[in-house]
C-alpha cells in the first residue's frame, strides 16, 4: 500500500517558488536567444542522384500541398535553408519545377527585385518551407503583421539565412499580393523607345573622363525628337533639368541627366528618362502605360541623341535588362 505523505503549508510554497524560479529562467533563456539561426546546406544538382536535394523537395512538396489545401501550419517552423549554383540552362522556371519552390520564396529570400535577376552561374538560396523574406533592417514586425494580416508572434527573426550578415522576417506558407507578384515578374515595365542600346547597365569607360564608373541604366539612341513614354502608369515626382538639389529625396539624379523625368510607381519603384529635347507631362501629373512623356534630345552630358532610361527600387539601380519580355531595342550592328 503507498503512503501518502500531507505536505505542510511551508513545503508547498517553497515548491512553488522553485517552479517559478525555473520557469523565470526558461523565459530569459528563450528571450535571449534572439534570432533563430537558419541552417545552411548546399546542393550540387537538382535530380535524385543528390541527398541535400531530395531533403529540400521532400520538404517543400509537404509545404505546397499544405498551402493548396489551405491546412494550418506550426506557425514556429523554422526553414531549412539550401544553396545552389545555378547551372547552363536553368533559370527560376527549372528551379521551380524542380523544387516545388514558388516565385516569391526564392526572389524575397535572396533579395531579387526580378525573377531575371536569377541567372546561370548565380548562388542562390532556396528554402525548404515555402513563405515570404523581409530584411529585418528595413521591416517592422508590427507592420509586417498588420499588412500580412497574421499574427505578429507568427514571424521569425532569421539569423543570416543567405551567409552575408543580414537578419531576415520570416513569413511562412504566404503569398505577394498578384500585383507585387507581377513587379517580381517583370511584366509590368513595357518599352520607352523603340531604338539602339549604346550603352548598358554596369561598369563601362566614361566617354567624358577615360575611366571606369558604374552606369546605372541603358542608352538607348534615336532620332532627337522621338517619343519618350512611360514604361509604366505612375505618378510625375520630378519634371526638371536634373540637379540633386531639387530633386526628390529617394531618387537623387546628378546634373548630367539633363533635362529629366522621374516616374514614381508602387512598391517603392522609379523609373528615370534622361537628356530629354522637351518634357511634355507635369509634376504631380499622373500617366498611363505608354503616355508620351518627352522627346529624345542631348542635353546634359551626352555625346549624342539618345534616351537615358533607368529602373530603381528604393533608389537601388536595377538592371533593366533583368526583366523578362524587356526587349525594346536593337544592338548597335
Amino acid at each position: 500500500m503507498i503512503k501518502i505523505e500531507k505536505m505542510n503549508h511551508n513545503e508547498y510554497n517553497n515548491i512553488c517558488m522553485k517552479v517559478s524560479i525555473i520557469y523565470g529562467f526558461l523565459i530569459l533563456f528563450f528571450l535571449s536567444i534572439g534570432p533563430l539561426c537558419a541552417q545552411v546546406t548546399p546542393v550540387d544538382k537538382l535530380n535524385y542522384d543528390d541527398e541535400a536535394f531530395n531533403a529540400l523537395l521532400k520538404s517543400t512538396t509537404a509545404s505546397k500541398n499544405r498551402m493548396i489545401k489551405k491546412e494550418r501550419l506550426d506557425e514556429y517552423l523554422l526553414p531549412h535553408i539550401y544553396r545552389y549554383t545555378i547551372r547552363h540552362g536553368e533559370d527560376i522556371w527549372t528551379i521551380i519545377a524542380k523544387t516545388s519552390l514558388n516565385i516569391e520564396s526564392i526572389t524575397t529570400l535572396n533579395r531579387f527585385d526580378f525573377i531575371g535577376m536569377v541567372r546561370e552561374e548565380r548562388e542562390v538560396y532556396l528554402p525548404d518551407t515555402l513563405g515570404l523574406f523581409f530584411d529585418a533592417s528595413e521591416y517592422d514586425r508590427e507592420d509586417l503583421a498588420q499588412r500580412l494580416s497574421v499574427e505578429p508572434d507568427s514571424i521569425l527573426l532569421l539569423e543570416n539565412p543567405i551567409e552575408n550578415g543580414s537578419n531576415f522576417y520570416f513569413v511562412a506558407e504566404r503569398e505577394l499580393p498578384f500585383i507585387e507578384r507581377t513587379y517580381i515578374m517583370g511584366v509590368v515595365f513595357h518599352a520607352p523607345l523603340m531604338g539602339v542600346k549604346t550603352s548598358g547597365y554596369g561598369t563601362r569607360i566614361d566617354p567624358f573622363v577615360n575611366e571606369e564608373t558604374f552606369h546605372g541604366g541603358l542608352d538607348i539612341a534615336a532620332e532627337e525628337g522621338r517619343i519618350v513614354r512611360a514604361a509604366r502608369s505612375g505618378k510625375v515626382i520630378y519634371a526638371n533639368i536634373s540637379n540633386d538639389a531639387n530633386a526628390p529625396s529617394g531618387a537623387h539624379a546628378s546634373a548630367g541627366y539633363g533635362n529629366l523625368i522621374i516616374l514614381e510607381h508602387e512598391f517603392g519603384y522609379y523609373t528615370f528618362y534622361g537628356h530629354l529635347k522637351e518634357i511634355s507631362v507635369d509634376k504631380e501629373e499622373t500617366v498611363e502605360t505608354g503616355q508620351a512623356l518627352g522627346k529624345v534630345g542631348m542635353t546634359g552630358k551626352t555625346t549624342g541623341p539618345h534616351l537615358h532610361f533607368e529602373i530603381r527600387r528604393y533608389n537601388k539601380p536595377l538592371n533593366p535588362e533583368d526583366i523578362p519580355f524587356f526587349l525594346f531595342h536593337r544592338e548597335p550592328q
